[in-house]
């Protein structure tokens, strides 16, 4: 009995130990974006403050901790994976000489170039009928702001990792471009998410600025259906997604799922797709039944 009650301490003790350690990484990016906060709203900063500690907060923060305790380690597993599925499979990658022929900042450029295109689509097709239960997620919160970039729902960053970092691989980028593909995007998706007005200007033709993203996020309107890059804007104009007409200060969020429940919006996506799969069996029972007759 000891040796159980240990071993559940021990265990304890190790859960809020990598809790901590999680928390502490996030406060480095907390005080960079409190100091841009201080320097932006200084003139209504406790307001500020009140809005991203409430239930926005609460849920972004039990995204982030279950993020870094369970999902981050289970991709990086998936991540070796997909790895070694090539390696032993020996399927053919396609361009892989040539990227070890090139500089490692061409390397680079490249793949975080390539990465946003697939990014790019992969979002699109987030936003379909049957991805768009656990793409909703990210976009229920109502006080967008840099900790957004952690609301994502575990399937979501799955479907995420398998597409970008898969179709990357297969293409014959190394696999360092796709790890630094990875932290590139993460960080600069932390800057489009901030509650920032910076549309970037000419600039604002090359690259997602803060607003052009926030217009991807309102509740209705123009903004929605547009904006799915996330570094480079040149892929929403080419294909006719793109849509800033200047600072954003439109409702961000949604109304289609319960925005200050963490539990439900994990839930959310069977109940969403059981909705789903019963409608379709009932249209295809229909069209037999018509067809019969």
């Amino acid at each position: 009995m000891l040796n159980a009650e240990d071993t559940l301490i021990d265990s304890l003790t190790q859960l809020l130990s990598a809790v901590f350690d999680a928390t502490r990484a996030l406060s480095v990016e907390a005080g960079a974006f409190l100091l841009l906060s201080a320097i932006l709203h200084r003139k209504d900063l406790i307001q500020v403050l009140r809005k991203i500690s409430g239930a926005s907060f609460r849920v972004n923060y039990l995204c982030f901790l279950l993020d870094a305790l369970f999902v981050g380690p289970l991709l990086v597993t998936l991540a070796f994976l997909i790895q070694d599925t090539v390696a032993t499979t020996q399927i053919n990658r396609l361009g892989l000489s040539f990227f070890e022929a090139l500089p490692t900042w061409a390397t680079l450029l490249i793949a975080v170039a390539t990465g946003d295109l697939i990014g790019y689509f992969r979002h699109r097709l987030e936003h379909s009928i049957w991805l768009w239960p656990i793409h909703s997620m990210h976009h229920s919160d109502r006080e967008m702001n840099w900790l957004t970039v952690y609301r994502i729902h575990p399937l979501n960053r799955v479907v995420t990792v398998l597409i970008d970092m898969g179709t990357l691989y297969l293409i014959g980028f190394p696999f360092w471009a796709l790890i630094a593909n990875g932290l590139i995007r993460h960080y600069y998706g932390l800057l489009t998410h901030a509650n920032v007005p910076w549309t970037y200007g000419p600039v604002g033709r090359i690259l997602v600025s803060p607003a052009m993203h926030r217009w991807h996020h309102v509740r209705e309107g123009l903004g929605i259906g547009n904006n799915f890059a996330t570094i480079f804007s040149v892929f929403d104009q080419a294909f006719k997604t793109y849509y800033v007409p200047g600072v954003c200060d439109a409702k961000v969020g949604t109304d289609c799922i319960n925005h200050a429940s963490f539990t439900r919006q994990l839930l959310n996506p069977i109940a969403q797709w059981a909705s789903l799969l019963r409608e379709k069996s009932s249209r295809l029972w229909s069209s037999c039944f018509a067809a019969k007759s």
